[in-house]
């Protein structure tokens, strides 16, 4: 008997038999809710892309769409029988899963099936991949490419990284330098190559409709207090000692950050945020807030000033404060908050922030401890799902064989696993060639 692969593996999955009940042809019968409309669009477009058939009258074979209002969210189930296909999603979400699904099957087949049944529902709520634009600017139609192999492997959120050292690449109305300035470098590490790009706000909301039509959530990211220099060059006023900042054209940590003593920076950051969330409506948004030096901290006097005001230990509590500054200012709005974990900051004791976990700073025993004392994590270990990694470090076999349970993130907390993100960071991935060699098939085995 044939096999057949699904991605992901599918709850259930059975065959009856080895011989053909249905096959595609141009005389095809959709029916089905009128929920359906656009995975009826999907799933014929679809048809007429792979095997160039235009489905032109009503037939025999039939596919059927139906939505059981009943079950887990995300959840399907997938039918071939004789000369039909039934598919019943448990929401509109599960029918559009059945729909990857049956294209999936249909793919392998090439369009002749066998009799057989699949339930599927999905393990967690965050299934997510995350792209770095602010290293290199990849275009409009780019992001929709990868949005679309997103949802054919039953993705939901696109977490969009916006702004680096390197590049700030989401025009905001109300601060215009950051992409006037920030979004253009003069060259890339030992090149004399110019690189730029920037997403205007109909690019951004272009991006957010089309992903909304695969059912997929967008995540933004403007990273802060770090990773700011393209900001910087745009606004040195934000910085600990102001002067003529450039557009960073080498990859590493910065020791130019944000100043944290100056409340005209913290006012500045809120307003950066809140036109963020009023273009990105899906309810969250990533702060980033990693690797964030405090050498020039230890030197201003305005953070100084800040720290003596509040009673802080050390410099480290200005980047605890300020996320604690940022974080409720955004929840406020309904919104929920991400951040980067770089280590256990003993006094964020804000559980609310979501944590997306990609470092190895932090041991095992203290995910476990914040998992168990209420906080939220997104798992991104670095050594499974950092895409841009060569493949000899993690290899296809590896990739596939992250198992959070064996990696110790257990215990009672468990149930604060959201789910797990795949990161193709663009350092050394300058184009979609090299995207594609990195990120497939390797989001596959996410």
């Amino acid at each position: 008997m044939k096999a057949y692969s699904v991605i992901p593996e599918p709850v259930s999955f059975r065959i009856f038999s080895d011989s053909p009940v249905f096959t595609l042809t141009d005389a095809l019968t959709l029916e089905g809710t009128d929920r359906a409309e656009g995975c009826f669009q999907e799933l014929l477009s679809f048809i007429k892309d792979v095997f160039c058939v235009e489905v032109l009258s009503c037939g025999k074979e039939k596919i059927r769409m139906e939505i059981s209002g009943e079950g887990a969210s995300e959840g399907y189930s997938l039918k071939v029988e004789r000369d039909r296909i039934i598919l019943t999603g448990n929401d509109e979400k599960g029918l559009f899963y059945a729909v990857q699904t049956l294209k999936q099957l249909l793919f392998q087949s090439e369009g002749s099936l066998p009799a057989m049944e699949i339930t599927d529902y999905p393990r967690f709520s965050v299934r997510g991949f995350m792209l770095d634009c602010g290293r290199y600017f990849f275009t409009v139609d780019a992001v929709k490419q990868f949005i679309d192999m997103m949802a054919l492997h039953k993705l939901n959120e696109f977490h969009w990284h916006l702004s680096e050292d390197q590049g700030f690449r989401c025009q905001l109305e109300d601060k215009l330098l950051l992409t006037e300035i920030g979004s253009y470098r003069s060259h890339t590490n030992f090149n004399s190559i110019p690189h730029e790009g920037y997403y205007t706000k109909a690019d951004m909301l272009d991006v957010i409709n089309y992903a909304h039509s695969k059912y997929i959530k967008v995540i933004p990211e403007i990273d802060s207090p770090g990773h700011v220099m393209a900001m910087l060059a745009a606004y040195p006023e934000l910085a600990c000692f102001p002067r003529d900042f450039s557009v960073s054209t080498f990859w590493g940590v910065k020791h130019d950050v944000l100043c944290i003593g100056k409340e005209s920076t913290i006012d500045f950051m809120k307003e950066v945020y809140g036109e963020l969330a009023e273009i990105f409506t899906d309810g969250v948004i990533h702060l980033g807030g990693d690797e964030v030096p405090t050498v020039r901290w230890k030197s201003c006097p305005d953070c100084q000033r800040l720290m003596k005001e509040k009673g802080m230990k050390d410099e480290s509590d200005l980047h605890t404060d300020y996320l604690d500054t940022i974080g409720p200012f955004l929840q406020e709005k309904g919104i929920e908050v991400r951040m980067w974990n770089d280590r256990v900051k003993e006094n964020m004791t804000d559980k609310s922030l979501t944590w997306q976990l990609w470092n190895g700073e932090m041991k095992k025993e203290e995910v476990v401890k914040e998992l168990n004392s209420g906080r939220k994590f997104v798992l991104s270990c670095s050594d499974y799902f950092y895409l841009d990694l060569p493949y000899a470090r993690t290899s296809l076999e590896k990739a596939y064989d992250f198992d959070y349970e064996a990696e110790g993130l257990t215990a009672k907390g468990e149930k604060n696993i959201l789910g797990i993100e795949a990161c193709l960071w663009t350092e050394f991935v300058p184009d979609m060639l090299t995207a594609d060699k990195m990120t497939y098939p390797r989001l596959a085995a996410m």
